[in-house]
């Protein structure tokens, strides 16, 4: 009986809805948020592109998505440090090539959204009826589980303020990285590598095993693999490493470990979506080491590993439970990937010094699968079992909805732009003299998408020395600089362009004095052109 295969399911349309539902939100939250702030909404439908909790990644794809579509690969514009046009990344190119045609760029990333929705419906769903054939009940509780655990002692600490802020912290960090459908809010790339992962192993099992379930002589007997499944493993395994290089590193053990482990039944050909995950892997690496701002990054992205107490604390107990579903896996793949994909991220998570806690997305797949088994296995009573996945996703959701609210409110990330802003962007973008923007930080790291233009300062993993650059253009623009050192700031700098945002309204003219050429208003914006600047961008 084929368990895989495409067809109707109530989960997936459920999972199509609930997953809509959370993906919508942050959209329809900063639109009226917007249209109740702005007499005119501006950007695409009110939005810039923002619209997860950390909006500056988001800011960054689209300034990526921007250069990709003028020159198909992508420069860093958040220095103005010289880099190449090296980074090809298949999303953020087909993005910028919309744009390109007329589209808006916010709105063409923001379509990436419904696919990335469908994807993970998609592929949750065939993992978890592949796990449960014949158990609604148990595809349902571990679709669920796979794409909304989030961790309620993460929530429940936070609220109470127990324990130590790093705790509280890394509890967060751990409940975001498997909280599958976190990934919508602005992680399109994240979320459809995600997806892709699933995809490949159950494609991967399928070119092992074409008749999934064969007796072991038989399969010994028929040594061919399946060769149009493998070729979608592939390009699978592919696709989700270029999109996000941490579910490729996963990939890349799983293949090598079940290839192994299935060495007398064609396992060697496994090398073959090995070597597709590890393409892209191999491309990041020489990024990584040869151009001078994805050095930076790497740099900046060596961020430290979770402590015992808060892994602990955070999964413990799912592994704990988990530990009751696990079967001897014998010849059954799927029994072998369950294990193996839960090893392999933790390897990656040793392994990978790059943002190292990314390893752990995903990880809720193989858990869903071996949670739900566990509460079967330990007769837990079945009317329990809808509670104890409320407890397991919904505190954490409202704790996850409750800091995007935050983070809307707050200005610490731009999600739209008043109609002054948005007219000074306008302008530098089509009509000022080439170079470089100096601008105030949040309001800078909106300048790359909106204009090409590059920033001195603007994120902080692609800007060198951010959080001294940020104090220093800031305290510029809010007028605490005496004319001298606001010059020879400025100067130094060599940014031909200054960008006072509607939230800067100090008039800089006294302190820039000679160095300005000509002072443009857009309101309340102002674009102040300066001698001595660079006269041309990359």
């Amino acid at each position: 009986m084929d368990d895989t295969g495409p067809r109707a399911s109530p989960v997936g349309a459920a999972l199509v809805v609930a997953l809509g539902a959370w993906a919508a939100f942050p959209v329809v939250l900063l639109l009226l948020h917007a249209s109740h702030t702005h007499t005119t909404i501006t950007g695409a439908d009110g939005l810039i592109g923002a619209d997860g909790v950390l909006g500056a990644d988001q800011l960054q794809y689209l300034a990526w998505a921007r250069d990709a579509g003028s020159h198909l690969l992508a420069s860093d514009l958040f220095t103005f440090a010289p880099n190449g046009h090296v980074y090809l990344e298949p999303l953020f190119m087909v993005t910028g090539l919309l744009w390109k045609l007329g589209l808006s760029l916010p709105l063409a990333y923001l379509l990436w959204k419904p696919v990335a929705v469908l994807a993970l419906a998609a592929a949750t769903t065939a993992w978890a009826r592949r796990a449960f054939p014949d158990r609604l009940g148990s595809q349902a509780a571990t679709a669920v589980l796979a794409l909304f655990l989030y961790l309620p002692v993460a929530a429940l600490v936070d609220w109470t303020q127990a324990g130590s802020s790093t705790l509280r912290f890394q509890l967060y960090l751990l409940g975001d990285e498997l909280l599958g459908a976190g990934k919508l809010w602005g992680y399109a790339p994240s979320a459809i590598g995600l997806a892709l992962v699933p995809v490949a192993l159950l494609c991967a099992e399928r070119a092992l095993d074409p008749d999934l379930g064969a007796r072991p002589a038989h399969r010994a007997a028929r040594r061919r693999l399946n060769r149009r499944a493998l070729l979608l493993a592939t390009l699978a395994a592919l696709l989700a490493a270029w999109l996000h290089p941490w579910q490729g590193i996963t990939l890349v053990l799983i293949f090598i470990g079940l290839g192994v482990w299935q060495r007398e039944y064609g396992g060697i050909g496994l090398i073959v979506p090995a070597l597709g995950a590890g393409l892209p892997l191999a491309y990041y690496y020489v990024l990584g080491h040869t151009d001078p701002a994805w050095q930076l990054a790497a740099h900046y992205e060596l961020v430290g590993r979770l402590g015992l107490p808060a892994l602990l604390l955070g999964i413990g107990p799912l592994v704990l439970l988990g530990a009751f579903g696990l079967r001897d896996p014998g010849e059954s793949i799927f029994e072998q990937v369950l294990i193996l994909w839960i090893v392999a991220a933790f390897a990656a998570y040793l392994l990978n010094d790059a943002f190292a806690p990314h390893a752990l997305q995903g990880l809720s797949f193989p858990l869903a699968v071996l949670v739900v088994r566990g509460w079967r296995r330990l007769r837990l009573p079945a009317v329990l079992a809808p509670l104890a996945i409320l407890l397991s996703t919904v505190p954490g959701l409202a704790y996850q909805g409750r800091k995007f609210v935050h983070a809307a409110r707050s200005h610490a990330v731009q999600y739209y732009l008043p109609a002054g802003d948005q007219r000074a962007l306008r302008w530098i973008a089509d009509q000022a003299p080439p170079g470089g923007v100096l601008a105030p930080v949040p309001f800078a790291m909106t300048i790359p998408a909106q204009t090409g233009r590059e920033v001195w300062v603007g994120h902080g993993y692609w800007s060198r020395d951010y959080f001294v650059r940020k104090a220093r253009v800031n305290a510029l623009f809010r007028g605490h600089e005496r004319p001298a050192q606001a010059q020879g700031f400025v100067a130094v700098t060599r940014a031909p362009l200054l960008l006072s945002d509607c939230a800067h309204r100090h008039d800089l003219t006294r302190e820039l004095g000679p160095l300005v050429v000509s002072v443009h208003r857009f309101g309340c914006a102002r674009v102040y052109v300066v001698a001595g600047g660079r006269s041309a961008t990359r």
